[in-house]
């Protein structure tokens, strides 16, 4: 069997991790296999790793299942990175130092030592600023570990809220944001925006809407969003749970404009 070059995305959830592999046509995507792989209880909470070695050991069989040319997308929690709106500097600067640039400055914001961040930012030319994603490398590490462990090819590590802003050009008016949620947690995103909110804050989408200062009608839930339409061709059958594979199928998509 000829497998070709897949594209991967990884969502580790509270109890299990979901997994979709996709090719790229040149007009369309193309969907490879899914996985559904249930973890021990207490291997993750709430995003953070407890147990590495669990992890690894759950995801063994499925290493061997991949292609030796792939990309694989991590999800990071959105709970464990911090973001802020920072002013364009005023001399201009090439690439190299508007990364040391925007380390030290949201160091500074944070009151935060600027190389213990790993920094990621957009540049928004109407208004002079940068919006700005930061997580800790020590955050990191667990994933990098894991990778590293299970000599994955790993091309990005994004924020699993970010990753809902893949499914933007997919909604249809008035809805204008995305929402994803498991027992403890939503996950959310907008084109301008995107975060996290525990389900003991906003246990109904309308209470998530108002803390966003959003009609309810912007804001779709993933239960009623088929994020397999993204896929022209697929191969069933197909996870029964749409909403789980949502963040998955985000990653493994890649950017908008990708």
């Amino acid at each position: 069997m000829a497998f070709g070059h897949w594209q991967v995305g990884l969502h580790i959830q509270q109890d299990k991790i979901a997994i979709v592999a996709l090719q790229r046509g040149k007009s369309h995507w193309r969907l490879c296999r899914w996985w559904d792989i249930p973890l021990a209880a207490g291997t993750v909470d709430n995003g953070h790793i407890l147990h590495p070695a669990a992890l690894v050991s759950a995801l063994r069989d499925w290493r061997k299942e991949l292609p030796r040319q792939h990309d694989i997308s991590l999800s990071f929690p959105a709970e464990r990175t911090l973001q802020k709106t920072l002013p364009e500097p005023a001399m201009v600067l090439r690439e190299s130092q508007q990364v040391q640039w925007v380390a030290s400055a949201m160091g500074q914001a944070l009151e935060m030592t600027p190389d213990t961040l790993c920094v990621d930012y957009i540049e928004e030319k109407p208004a002079r600023r940068w919006h700005v994603t930061a997580a800790q490398h020590q955050d990191l590490t667990p994933l990098r570990t894991l990778a590293a462990q299970l000599h994955l090819n790993v091309t990005a590590i994004v924020p699993d809220a970010c990753a809902l802003q893949r499914f933007l050009p997919w909604l249809t008016v008035p809805a204008c944001g995305l929402a994803w949620s498991d027992s403890e947690q939503w996950l959310w995103a907008t084109e301008q925006r995107w975060g996290r909110c525990a389900r003991r804050d906003a246990p109904a989408l309308s209470q998530l809407a108002a803390r966003l200062s959003l009609p309810e009608e912007q804001l779709m839930s993933c239960g009623h969003f088929d994020p397999w339409q993204a896929i022209a061709r697929l191969q069933p059958p197909l996870p029964v749970s749409a909403e789980a594979f949502t963040v998955a199928i985000a990653l493994a998509l890649g950017e908008v404009n990708g």
